[in-house]
């Protein structure tokens, strides 16, 4: 009897819209801010940076094109060794949006980042930390080839090599590779350096290398001499307040028009300044900042955006007393950056993949 009821409720609950919670428990206001910050969400802002990937990626698929041999018929057998970029710069700087952003819309690659599409293409999180055999288990997950049980190391490596070529996956993307240096000891370190290096020159399917990460991964790189020279390199510079101050002012403006404000603070404020001394000169930081602070105030149903609404969000993201509040100490310059730095480091998630609009570059 208790069973069949077990049964029944079972049966009720699957036919139960449980998402449908969420959305009744939001109102109107929520909905008309969503409305403003949505377009502003989807945004991305081009860079230079932007240029210089789009070259790595066009080498790369000019690469996975050549035969090794071309006097043969070309094919999976007789294709040139792999190689590889990596984009270098901290946490908060936009390597993953800057990247993932590219490949969503990259007419090379349809179907990246869709469940269940095929792509030649995959992008995987490395764990941290990351011994050699939590990385394969980890590849084979984004696979779609998870285990329960971990494959011990040598399994789940030559499972991921299998699964590479039988899916046709001729380029792998790995981001946050500095988690390999989390922990790991010397010999995990250039054991996962030979493995990636060996995935680039195998004879039967070489693999086209995108890795990203903080500036930990140059020193990883560089312990494979094979590795590192099928490399090349661009970095996510830090924003320089001064040069940069220009196109950040105008793109503040621009986003706050967008959400209908109007930026409103006097010259002594040195909002730019504090704001990308506030995000620790990372560009993907200051638009974070940017949009959390349009975001309190178009919850406020204010007209228009000041320091203080940037005060409000670094708050949100510091949770430090407010005379290390850099929108409103005095001695806003002699802050340390690196705390909200720290942060974004604590708080990095697997990354997603978004459509997003590309803005004109600033």
């Amino acid at each position: 009897m208790s069973k069949r009821n077990t049964d029944v409720q079972v049966e009720a609950d699957d036919e139960i819209d449980l998402e449908a919670a969420l959305d009744a428990y939001l109102d109107d206001d929520d909905a008309r801010v969503a409305k403003i910050m949505g377009p502003l969400e989807a945004c991305y802002v081009t860079s230079a940076r932007d240029e210089k990937i789009e070259a790595q990626i066009k080498r790369l698929i000019k690469n996975s094109r050549k035969p090794r041999f071309p006097n043969r018929p070309p094919g999976p057998g007789n294709r040139k060794a792999g190689v590889g970029f990596a984009i270098v710069g901290e946490s908060g700087s936009g390597k993953t949006e800057a990247l993932q952003v590219m490949l969503s819309a990259h007419p090379a690659f349809p179907g990246y980042g869709i469940e269940g599409a095929r792509c030649l293409l995959v992008t995987v999180l490395a764990p941290a930390p990351c011994t050699l055999g939590v990385f394969g288990n980890s590849i084979l997950e984004a696979l779609g080839y998870g285990t329960i049980k971990p494959l011990r190391e040598n399994e789940a490596w030559k499972r991921v090599r299998f699964h590479l070529k039988a899916l046709g996956i001729m380029f792998l993307h790995i981001d946050d590779i500095h988690n390999v240096l989390h922990q790991a000891s010397e010999s995990e370190i250039a054991k996962v350096a030979d493995t990636l290096r060996n995935l680039m020159i195998s004879t039967s399917w070489p693999v086209q290398l995108i890795i990203s990460g903080t500036d930990k991964i140059v020193d990883f790189t560089e312990k494979d001499r094979q590795l590192s020279r099928r490399l090349k390199f661009v970095a996510f510079e830090d924003i320089d307040p001064k040069a940069d101050a220009e196109w950040i002012t105008e793109a503040v403006e621009d986003f706050a028009k967008t959400a209908g404000l109007k930026v409103v603070f006097e010259p002594e404020d040195s909002l730019i300044e504090r704001l990308c001394r506030a995000a620790a000169f990372q560009m993907g930081l200051i638009f974070e900042i940017l949009l959390a602070a349009i975001e309190i105030s178009v919850t406020a149903k204010r007209k228009v955006l000041k320091r203080d609404d940037f005060a409000a969000a670094y708050a949100d993201r510091i949770v430090q007393p407010e005379d290390l509040n850099m929108f409103l100490s005095p001695v806003w310059f002699d802050l340390d950056p690196s705390v909200i730095l720290k942060k974004a480091e604590d708080e990095e998630e697997p990354a997603t993949v978004h459509k997003r609009k590309v803005v004109r570059k600033y």
